[in-house]
């Protein structure tokens, strides 16, 4: 997933490199005894700098590392999160990782670079995300941060549907990497502002500053300039019956509701107790003792009343002093 990690390693040109997958699949499959998926891309690419598999995380790995050094015979080996890169021979080869209820979406997000980062895009002006996951809402609490994926669908098919794509046509596959912009742009809710560097988060922003196919992308719509330029809502609750009716089986609204209302009251919990008003009145009390305090207090709740019910019974100025006669 870069090709470039290993300095003693080497591009393959397109004969070299369709020799090769099927043999390090071999190889691989002899050791681990998973499954492994190939992940291609558009027909014309002339050259690679790596090796991309799929790997189904079956639970039974072990010692992926050491397994590749000793099997493989290098040194040259790489782990970072869920992918593993490894040196055969003198050419680069990423596993990535798979859990099984990702591997039939992951089988489909991967291939065909970029296609998946850009659909992505049209995904997260709705709210949502696209990914080795499937089309998830990621629910963010009242602090801001995200604390649960709702999972609208794992079937591809229906998820090239919403999106506005064609799942007959990748099917199909690509034959250059501008059949894929064209595949992107051709999205009933394509509109090229979403894609611009300008407009993507710092985090995006930064990666694909990285990526020659990003940024190839940018330079073909800069150069076909694609009329289509459907606007999004910036309140995306907007689209939380869109959906509920899109994807039933997600039963999304009920999800979406029990989740702010659980929401709701941690962030009543949060306002009527918490470490500053703590700390407004015993100055003295922070650090590791503030936290053991606040922890022990909580756990006195343990039998006749949950701590959250407690609080959200009880006001503040009587929290406060259960608080001090408790700890002091």
């Amino acid at each position: 997933m870069g090709g470039n990690l290993f300095k003693v390693s080497r591009r393959y040109d397109k004969g070299e490199y369709n020799d090769l997958y099927p043999k390090v699949i071999n190889d691989l499959y002899k050791v681990f005894k998973t499954e492994f998926f190939h992940v291609f891309t558009y027909n014309s690419k002339e050259s690679f700098g790596d090796l991309d598999l799929l790997v189904l995380d079956n639970g039974s790995l072990g010692n992926i590392v050491e397994q590749l050094k000793t099997e493989f015979n290098t040194k040259h080996v790489h782990r970072n999160s869920n992918v593993i890169s490894f040196l055969y021979g003198d050419f680069q080869v990423d596993l990535i990782l798979t859990k099984y209820e990702a591997w039939k979406t992951s089988k489909l997000f991967m291939p065909n670079d970029p296609s998946g980062n850009l659909m992505g895009k049209i995904a997260h002006r709705f709210g949502l995300k696209y990914g080795f996951d499937g089309l998830v809402y990621p629910f963010r609490n009242f602090s801001g941060r995200i604390t649960r994926d709702i999972v609208l669908s794992k079937e591809s098919k229906e998820i090239f549907e919403f999106l506005g794509f064609s799942y007959e046509r990748y099917q199909e596959g690509f034959g250059t990497v501008e059949e894929i912009f064209n595949f992107i742009i051709e999205s009933k809710y394509f509109n090229v502002d979403n894609f611009l560097m300008e407009n993507l988060t710092h985090i995006d922003r930064k990666r694909n500053a990285k990526r020659k196919t990003y940024q190839g992308f940018l330079k073909f719509v800069e150069e076909t300039k694609p009329t289509s330029n459907f606007e999004f809502n910036r309140d995306k609750s907007t689209y939380f019956e869109l959906f509920d009716k899109f994807f039933p089986e997600s039963n999304f609204l009920k999800q979406i509701d029990e989740l702010q209302r659980k929401d709701k009251e941690m962030k009543e919990i949060s306002e009527k107790f918490n470490g500053r008003l703590i700390m407004e009145k015993h100055p003295d009390l922070k650090g590791k003792e503030l936290g053991l305090a606040i922890k022990n207090f909580k756990d006195s709740f343990c039998f006749d009343i949950s701590f959250n019910q407690y609080v959200l019974e009880t006001n503040s100025d009587k929290i406060m002093q259960d608080f001090t006669t408790f700890t002091f």
